[in-house]
């Protein structure tokens, strides 16, 4: 049950070296207006770049408001997931909202505009909200799906065409909390809320870009080439499938299978007998990890 004297939103932010970034998300926060309280998580996994003074700057000038945690060892190194529940683990408010500290908000009645939402619709267990990308400064308004309602979707459209919801966007009701115990299993935290969030209720997209991705080359997942992107959304498809209905099952599986037929092309191009070999060699890895994985699950939720 909720304090009555805690915080409307918390907002929880991760930050690792991003010192020259950090300054400007901080600020974003701080700016919002909002009809309750505010509380700023933020973590810092043990930079070593200085962003950990930036945060005690914004720390004393807003004590109120910016709550920090400073680690002394990094600790996503020591175990997938552990950062999120730390974050997680303390936040008070009634809704909890999601910022990378690489990344930035634009309006300052985003917050507002999300807790409008959620307070009017008790039926919407997380809602998100349009985004620009920012590479080599230049804002794109990042893409979604055609044939994607964003007014009422579900996890299988994230399944069946791409992740199309930023991190920076989101806004969930903490009373979904906790995350399940497989997320640690897994190389994505965000898909892993955005599932166990679609048990709980509808997601909702607002149409207006109130926030910005900087894709740099420096985060967890645009410092990886395409070759581990994909070797990531394996890992991912693999510790999912167990807790996916049949249909969803359906669509990881097309997934999947479009991510081995490209690399077995890329391996054997001129090849066609070779290729379906390899391919045919790779599917059968996936399901001996399936079964892994299942294995794993058991007596897990």
């Amino acid at each position: 049950m909720l304090r009555e004297s805690g915080p409307l939103v918390s907002v929880v932010c991760t930050c690792y070296n991003h010192a020259p970034f950090i300054a400007r998300a901080l600020q974003g926060f701080v700016d919002q207006r909002l009809n309750g309280a505010i509380e700023v998580i933020v973590h810092d996994d043990a930079s070593t770049d200085g962003s950990a003074d930036i945060i005690r700057d914004f720390e004393a000038r807003y004590p109120k408001v910016i709550k920090a945690i400073y680690q002394a060892e990094n600790q996503y190194k020591l175990e997938k997931g552990r950062v999120t529940r730390i974050v997680h683990g303390a936040a008070r408010g009634k809704y909890i909202a999601v910022c990378e500290g690489d990344d930035y908000w634009t309006d300052p009645l985003k917050l507002q505009k999300q807790v409008d939402l959620l307070e009017a619709h008790p039926d919407v267990a997380i809602c998100f909200h349009r985004a620009h990308t920012l590479k080599d400064g230049v804002q794109e308004l990042f893409p979604i799906p055609d044939d994607v309602d964003p007014t009422d979707f579900r996890f299988d459209d994230l399944l069946r065409r791409y992740n199309f919801v930023n991190t920076a966007t989101t806004m969930f009701r903490r009373a979904i909390l906790p995350m399940p115990s497989w997320n640690k299993r897994s190389p994505f935290g965000d898909l892993v809320l955005y599932m166990h969030a679609g048990t709980h209720g509808r997601m909702v997209m607002l149409p207006e870009s109130m926030a910005v991705w900087r894709i740099s080359g420096q985060g967890a997942w645009t410092s990886l080439d395409k070759e581990k992107q994909d070797r990531n959304m394996l890992r991912f498809y693999r510790v999912a499938r167990t807790y996916l209905s049949p249909g969803q099952k359906g669509l990881l599986d097309r997934k999947r299978r479009m991510i081995l037929d490209g690399e077995a092309t890329a391996r054997y191009p001129a090849d066609p007998r070779l290729k379906r070999v390899l391919y045919e060699a790779l599917w059968l890895r996936e399901t001996w990890y399936d079964l892994i994985e299942r294995w794993r699950s058991f007596g897990q939720a």
